[in-house]
């Protein structure tokens, strides 16, 4: 086949998010040309950051400081390699997990603000921890614009470079240049039409994400102790995170490590405007709510959000029937729930103060009228334990959920609600207790609040399916980003960024993460590949 176009740059990056975008700012601002070439349209320039909540955790922040809160990266680094299970013998994971807990604050989180981002000043509590202790105190910021605002200043950033800089959209890279066992670029088709490209580097850079969008793949690597694969899952990955670069990279000998650690979601509901097969949306799940099996009784013990994602995914898929169900009412709904991303917080997005404010303190209205009225295929409501009942089973099609089953659920917390805190037995308003204590969580957690009252319904009933959302796992890099080899050696001119690297290293966060880690780990890895690059090239 004739090639159509060839293209030559000192560096290419191939995928435009945003751990490709900050590679090509520091190789851009150290005089290398650049090219970067995504299979997305322009439009979505900034891949899954675009839409992302924009969430990222760090050691000793001056937010933390602000609020009384006594980190340090040690006590980072100690929480991560215990809560992640990394191994000893996983050098390079646990060298990422290292230069992130001493040197993101530094790199990432001051890189960021220097560039025009801000954190709004509260400091939530993300990822506790259940069977194991997580962050052992509060570190999560939330970038002020949400993930939008990071993917769109980073794009600012490359403006000033035009002339060193060229970018090519829907442009499908399907296999890399090798000369004397090094790479030297890469090659594809454009789409639609199927004219073939090539482009020629000195180095070649991997940013194209994980695997998460491919089902097939996902229920092929699904862990053992979670059971079988469910049969619904639902995509909150990026469309083109397909694993099909992570396939190139070990055809020419990459080492690819952990894909089997996934950071999934069970809060995943239909996209009720679906852009893409199977696409979802990620609840964060209100910590009042109870969160049921799909009979309508619930976890033992109870499982919450915020505490332990990994845990929350095992268990649901370790039913025979794998979906959960989340019973509350209509006062939980405005007070505690959120869906995650920027499509879904305008006014995060749009950095919209006060009605940002008004929605966060005094009622989400316009997020509970958009899950009663559009989400239908997975949300319903009742005034009565039996009217609801009657409805999950239509919406689920089966009669799993007995009236009397969901009525003695909620009377019998509700009841224990009763006994006051302090006194609480259940081991859910025992986790609540904890979790008000914490100033910045304290606004957005009802006070105990009984699901049965009258005053605050009607009843809510929410379906939940897993979410595939990140890879924890990919290509096995060193800390400049370079590709190794099973055996530990460098293959030359190739790296690798972002989820596509897992975070640094193959899989920096192991098992499971610590949450706030994901647009951070693309900037910091990023920022260290270009920074090599930039003295190789």
């Amino acid at each position: 086949m004739a090639v159509a176009n060839t293209h030559q740059a000192d560096v290419v990056i191939i995928g435009g998010g945003l751990a490709g975008i900050v590679t090509a700012i520091e190789l851009l601002e150290a005089g290398r040309s650049v090219l970067i070439v995504d299979r997305a349209e322009r439009e979505i320039f900034g891949g899954q950051a675009r839409e992302a909540l924009g969430g990222m955790i760090f050691a000793d922040t001056p937010e933390q400081r602000r609020s009384g809160v006594k980190d340090s990266p040690e006590l980072l680094l100690q929480d991560w390699l215990r809560y992640t299970h990394l191994r000893p013998d996983q050098t390079w994971p646990r060298a990422w997990a290292r230069a992130y807990a001493e040197q993101g604050t530094q790199d990432v989180y001051h890189w960021l603000r220097g560039r025009g981002l801000r954190f709004l000043p509260v400091v939530t509590w993300a990822e506790r921890g259940f069977t194991e202790q997580g962050n052992s105190v509060p570190r999560y910021l939330l970038a002020w614009g949400g993930g939008h605002r990071v993917a769109t200043r980073m794009i600012d950033q490359l403006a000033p470079h035009q002339h060193r800089l060229r970018l090519l959209f829907n442009h499908n890279v399907q296999g890399l240049f090798t000369t004397d066992g090094r790479v030297t670029g890469c090659h594809g088709v454009v789409e639609p039409g199927g004219e073939v490209f090539e482009i020629h580097a000195a180095a070649t850079v991997v940013a194209t994400g994980g695997v998460g969008a491919d089902l097939d793949r996902v229920r092929s690597l699904w862990p053992p102790d979670w059971g079988k694969a469910p049969p619904t899952i639902l995509v909150g990955a990026h469309r083109y995170s397909d694993g099909q670069m992570h396939d190139r990279v070990r055809d020419i000998g990459g080492g690819i490590g952990n894909l089997g650690h996934m950071w999934n979601y069970a809060t995943g509901i239909h996209h009720p405007q679906p852009r893409r097969p199977q696409h979802g949306l990620g609840l964060l799940p209100p910590r009042s709510a109870l969160w049921l099996t799909y009979q309508g009784r619930r976890f033992d013990p109870p499982l919450m959000g915020a505490f332990d994602t990994t845990y929350t995914c095992r268990a649901v898929s370790q039913q025979p029937e794998q979906y959960s169900w989340l019973l509350l009412n209509r006062s939980m709904v405005l007070r505690e729930i959120m869906i995650s991303g920027s499509e879904h917080n305008p006014y995060l997005r749009d950095r919209k103060l006060l009605r940002f404010l008004w929605e966060n303190l005094l009622g989400n209205r316009r997020t509970y009228d958009y899950l009663v009225n559009e989400c239908t295929q997975d949300v319903c409501t009742g005034r009565s334990p039996e009217v609801l009942a009657q409805r999950m089973n239509a919406l689920a099609g089966n009669e799993h959920v007995r009236a009397d089953v969901l009525r003695d659920t909620m009377e019998s917390y509700d009841a224990q609600i009763d006994k006051g805190p302090g006194h609480f037995t259940d081991n859910q308003l025992q986790r609540l207790e904890q979790v008000r204590q914490w100033k910045g969580d304290r606004a957005k957690v009802c006070k105990f609040q009984k699901i049965g009252d009258p005053k605050a319904g009607p009843l809510v009933a929410v379906r939940q399916f897993i979410l595939s959302r990140k890879s924890l796992g990919g290509i096995e890099t060193n800390l400049e980003g370079q590709v190794l080899r099973p055996d530990g050696a460098v293959i030359d001119g190739l790296y690798a960024v972002g989820e596509a690297a897992g975070f640094g290293g193959g899989g920096a966060h192991g098992e499971r993460s610590l949450e706030g880690v994901f647009l951070a780990g693309c900037v910091l890895t990023g920022r260290y590949a270009g920074k090599a690059i930039a003295k190789a090239v």
